[in-house]
């Protein structure tokens, strides 16, 4: 259970920073990133989670990580 809360805590955050940066940079929309991550998150929240609403705030979070880093990241493409 604990290696379980690390990976909520600091795996999928990076994990959707990482996909904010490279979907930004692939996509070149800040859009469908955030929308990927809300998508997966919500269906590993009523799968394996087995529909935990506590779990939403994680959901929301992750997918702001995402929006803002594909924010920032367009932000900085743009002024290079």
């Amino acid at each position: 259970m604990a290696v379980f809360v690390l990976l909520i805590v600091f795996g999928f955050p990076i994990i959707s920073v990482l996909i904010g940066i490279l979907g930004t940079l692939l996509l070149k929309n800040v859009w469908i990133p955030p929308l990927i991550v809300l998508l997966a998150s919500v269906i590993l929240m009523f799968t394996y989670i087995a529909g935990n609403e506590s779990f939403l705030i994680w959901v929301i979070i992750y997918t702001v990580f995402t929006f803002l880093a594909g924010l920032i990241t367009r932000w900085v493409k743009a002024s290079s």
